[in-house]
């Protein structure tokens, strides 16, 4: 990291002059009148009315160097870097001094995705002593936007060395512990923030990111709630409270604030991305793909907004248009599996077999594949006319599992990454599920160590101490690591394996506890709402099952074969045997060759009693696909008896 230039001190009387301009007493009345009403604004936390006043100010007194730097300091704090710009260059040409402006610079540059002029300022020019811990927090998110978190450490503790009571540091070193995942360290920092400043908004919004992360939409609520109540109008506030309540399903509350949001911020990418949303979970992917023709600049070509985009090209039959965005997506993130899936998708359905089977077939020639992405495989091995290979794929995607995350693609540099971050989460956790994928489970311990002994508070740490425990066959071990996670945060990564390893030692009370206070707090989670309805079926709670699969599958859709073949049993528990053969058949029907759909069909309709015959051929279908199921073999000895 450069050293920040040392301040420059003994300034004499010109240069206190430069920096107000123009004499005290030449400044226009209604230039000072428009200025002390900013400061008023600014002191009662309206930074809008604040800007106006400001913008009223300079233009009644345009030499007015304090004024435009005031303006660009305020413009700054509202998240507008053109203006800040604009104003700080006004000043500049007014003469003032490199100590007055140098840290706003930086700041203006770096909101404006200037990352490297921005250091430049911030490291080459002389900054004011008494804004060095400002320069210092910018400097900071600089070197994190550059992914160099070593060097933003250091400039965030450079700051609170010289100004240990800085809420806003405070908030910035929360905001790094976030981005490496270690959220005991964020919280401990935040606490400090707001007991500096319990109005400090940044503090709040990310204390409220945090909670999300660790309990639960719902939990998330109250914080980004009192945050508005300090100022309605926070745009950042605004987005995360939206789209909290678009996770959460209220999709009109979250339009409200995206509405909310363009009012204040008429091109806000991220409100149009809210309001794209909500048209794609609608169903109409044309709105949300015009919509999304609005989404510009870096957001725009973030991850989420491009996958949407994508997903509305391939529900309107733009294919070869999804594919294209579903390769450059996955290209960036070889690891992220489901994405694969997605461009294997794509590709089949542009009739491209042959790409969609090498998009597909490290997944599903994994152990740990999920049945989606065997029968996908299978699918797309039946497209390409080899039936018997595809029936293999088909009979693997008949039971759903929870496994544990591995990885995709080995990086080359992942071990010397590991040695030299050994206490950073994000260079080791790549390394250690390599060793995991390659069975070598005493390195993956030795390897996590360094990263355990120093970071208590980073989940990713907690889960994947556990994941080496349960893949080396120590279920109860994995289990004391996933309550250390689960202490941290309980998201849906801590919350499938707990519940897959509370059910390997045989724990069935301890899964459903933790199902159930997870949907606490995230009632609308589809994976919990999922896990707790085949919990209850498991417990023959059939009533109680029967309501949220029916839920479950007005958000999924008819098409989950797994979800259709619980209902046909649940229903054929409860003796509604009419029913139960309806939801059975529309199970088989999508996913013939699965031996759940099929011994679930075969069984209503032998319950039912009305076609002995199609009872028989499809329960015996059932006990060639698994000849070693008592279950299935009872039923069928049973249907070889009907008449």
């Amino acid at each position: 990291m450069q050293r920040i230039s040392r301040p420059l001190f003994g300034f004499g009387l010109a240069a206190i002059a430069l920096l107000g301009g123009i004499a005290h007493a030449a400044i226009e009345a209604d230039a000072r009148e428009a200025f002390d009403a900013a400061k008023a604004h600014i002191e009662a936390g309206d930074l809008r009315s604040a800007k106006v006043e400001l913008l009223n100010a300079t233009a009644a007194e345009p030499k007015w160097i304090e004024a435009q730097l005031k303006l660009a300091e305020v413009a700054l704090e509202l998240f507008d870097p053109v203006t800040a710009k604009e104003h700080i260059d006004k000043a500049i040409a007014l003469g003032a001094s490199e100590t007055a402006y140098a840290h706003l610079l930086g700041h203006a540059l770096w909101l404006a995705g200037d990352s490297a002029k921005a250091e430049e300022a911030l490291t080459q020019k002389v900054i004011a002593t008494d804004k060095l811990p400002y320069a210092y927090r910018i400097l900071g998110r600089v070197y994190m936007d550059q992914g160099d978190t070593i060097a933003a450490e250091q400039a965030f503790d450079k700051g609170l060395a010289l100004a240990p009571k800085d809420g806003r540091l405070w908030t910035e070193k929360a905001r790094l512990r976030y981005v490496v995942a270690d959220l005991g360290g964020a919280n401990a920092a935040l606490e400090k923030a707001l007991s500096i400043n319990p109005g400090n908004i940044r503090a709040i919004e990310l204390r409220g990111r945090t909670v999300r992360d660790q309990f639960g939409l719902m939990a998330a609520l109250p914080w980004f709630e009192r945050g508005l109540e300090i100022d309605p109008n926070d745009v950042p506030l605004l987005e995360e409270y939206g789209a909290t309540l678009g996770e959460l399903g209220r999709y009109r509350d979250m339009l409200a604030q995206a509405r909310k949001i363009l009012s204040l911020d008429t091109g806000n990418p991220k409100a149009f991305y809210m309001q794209a949303t909500l048209a794609s979970r609608a169903g109409d992917y044309a709105l949300a793909r015009r919509i999304m023709q609005k989404v510009a600049g870096r957001f725009g070509e973030l991850p989420g907004p491009q996958l949407l985009i994508a997903v509305s090209d391939y529900e309107l039959g733009n294919f070869n248009k999804a594919v294209e965005r579903f390769a450059r997506l996955a290209s960036a993130q070889p690891d992220n599996i489901e994405l694969q899936l997605l461009l294997a998708r794509a590709l089949h359905r542009s009739g491209d077999h042959a790409a969609a089977w090498d998009a597909v077939s490290p997944i599903a020639g994994r152990a740990d594949s999920s049945p989606y992405a065997a029968q996908l495989a299978g699918r797309i091995l039946e497209a390409m006319g080899d039936r018997e290979a595809a029936g293999a794929y088909l009979d693997r995607a008949a039971f759903p599992q929870i496994a544990l995350p591995k990885p995709l693609s080995a990086q080359a540099n992942a071990a010397s990454e590991a040695a030299r971050f050994p206490r950073d989460a994000t260079k080791v956790v790549p390394y250690v599920r390599l060793l995991l994928a390659s069975g070598q489970y005493e390195q993956a311990r030795r390897a996590i160590a360094p990263l355990l002994a120093g970071n208590d508070g980073v989940l990713a740490a907690q889960l994947l101490a556990g994941d080496v425990e349960m893949a080396a066959g120590n279920a109860q071990g994995a289990i004391t690591a996933y309550q250390r996670a689960r202490r941290l945060a309980l998201n849906e990564a801590v919350l499938g394996r707990l519940v897959a390893a509370y059910r390997s030692v045989g724990n069935a009370d301890a899964a459903s506890s933790t199902i159930a206070e997870y949907l606490a707090y995230n009632p609308s989670g589809i994976m919990a709402q999922r896990l707790a309805a085949f919990d209850l079926i498991d417990r023959k709670r059939w009533g109680e099952a029967l309501p949220m699969l029916y839920r479950l599958r007005a958000r999924t859709g008819f098409n989950d074969s797994v979800l259709n073949a619980n209902i046909a049993r649940t229903l054929t528990a409860l003796g509604e045997h009419d029913d139960a053969v309806r939801e059975a058949r529309l199970a088989y029907r999508n996913d013939p060759a699965n031996i759940m759909t099929t011994y679930a069909y075969g069984r209503a309709l032998l319950l039912q009693g009305d076609d002995a015959k199609r009872a028989r051929d499809v329960l015996g279908k059932a006990n060639k696909l698994a000849p070693e199921d008592k279950a299935i073999a009872r039923d069928y000895r049973a249907a070889q008896k009907l008449n």
